[in-house]
């Protein structure tokens, strides 16, 4: 399944290259019509042979934490900030997305993925009604993110 390789990345990521320890993953099927986002959000289409939209929710106190280890203790300019952190959030998903992909149907192959967008103002992305989202919350000493995967049953299983 799309999300059971998606989770395995985020907490190798986390856990592997962060140093920042798991404390719990909750995954479900989501039969709401919408996907509630934390505070920051970043998100990757993925086409080709397989179409789906995946995205990684960030609680502030999460994506900070990121920031700082990313910044490995430098100081962030405030007037820079922003970009910063849309930058991070843009980095940890396509790190997520590049190591997942060749675990993905047919070893990535056939498989496009679309430069990180980041999602500040917005609090749910609706779904179409064929849709499905499938999202892990992922529980850390700094926080959770949640990544998810929106697409047809056929392109998320």
């Amino acid at each position: 399944m799309i999300l059971d390789s998606l989770i395995l990345q985020t907490k190798l990521f986390l856990q592997e290259d962060m140093g920042i320890e798991i404390k719990g993953v909750k995954s479900s099927i989501l039969t709401q019509d919408k996907l509630e986002l934390k505070d920051y959000t970043s998100m990757i289409g993925v086409g080709g042979k397989l179409n789906i939209m995946v995205v990684i929710s960030y609680d502030e106190k999460m994506l900070q934490k990121l920031v700082e280890l990313f910044m490995e203790g430098e100081e962030v300019d405030p007037s820079e900030a922003e970009e910063i952190i849309d930058s991070v959030a843009g980095e940890t998903i396509n790190t997520i997305m590049g190591l997942a992909l060749p675990t993905f149907p047919n070893r990535g192959k056939g498989v496009t993925i679309t430069p990180p967008i980041a999602i500040n103002d917005a609090s749910n992305i609706i779904k179409q009604k064929s849709a499905k989202i499938v999202s892990a919350e992922v529980d850390t000493n700094f926080g959770k993110l949640s990544i998810s995967a929106v697409g047809t049953d056929e392109s998320i299983k």
